[in-house]
């Protein structure tokens, strides 16, 4: 997998990224406050957790080119679950990175050791329209998607207490940074919201789960 995101993928993710370290607050923001130690899952350049207000940040992230550039934004990010601390996240947070890795049960297994008790842990995941049509040379390189009941259950069977496990209907529009830049957060979000319901090849799903 490390072969496949390397530098040249994360040149083509990085403009991405770094818009959607502002644009993808909205999915966390509301429950982080500012005494959490937060962990992102597949942290990418470090872009969300650089906008998040915390305590402490860490990610987990393969691509070590973007994990060089995660350091620069002041986030430590590491290779794998296994390097975290144990018992220091009070919440952890994924944004579509769980598709990626070829053993998603294990690694939600694996970080829950790296949760406190009573930790939060919040995910966003694709969920594919079945007329999404194989392409082999789609740079995304998706393993997986998951509808809210499938990964409700995929928590469950991680040893989690699963809040709720629902559609979040929000996908960036065409020309999405102009969107954002002329009329601000607020209308942004609603163009979001509207266009998640008209573009249907593929949707997004929220899981929020504690530690038991």
């Amino acid at each position: 997998m490390s072969d496949y995101y390397d530098q040249s993928y994360f040149d083509w993710q990085k403009n991405i990224g770094a818009f959607g370290g502002w644009a993808n607050l909205v999915k966390f923001e509301k429950d982080i406050d500012a005494q959490m130690n937060v962990v992102d899952f597949g942290c990418g350049g470090g872009f969300l957790l650089k906008n998040i207000a915390c305590k402490g940040k860490m990610g987990v992230e393969i691509n070590e080119t973007a994990r060089m550039h995660a350091g620069k934004l002041g986030v430590k990010a590491v290779a794998s679950v296994d390097e975290l601390p144990d018992d220091w996240a009070d919440c952890i947070i994924s944004n579509n990175a769980l598709e990626h890795v070829p053993d998603p049960l294990n690694q939600l297994i694996l970080l829950k050791n790296k949760l406190k008790a009573g930790g939060k842990i919040i995910f966003v995941v694709p969920c594919d329209s079945i007329r999404f049509k194989y392409d082999p040379k789609d740079v995304n390189y998706h393993l997986y998607s998951w509808s809210p009941m499938n990964l409700g259950n995929l928590f469950t069977e991680a040893g989690y207490q699963v809040v709720e496990s629902k559609a979040f209907i929000h996908k960036w529009p065409p020309r999405y940074q102009l969107i954002a830049k002329l009329f601000g957060k607020r209308m942004f979000h609603l163009f979001c919201r509207i266009y998640g319901r008209i573009e249907r090849s593929w949707f997004q799903v929220r899981v929020v789960a504690v530690k038991k």
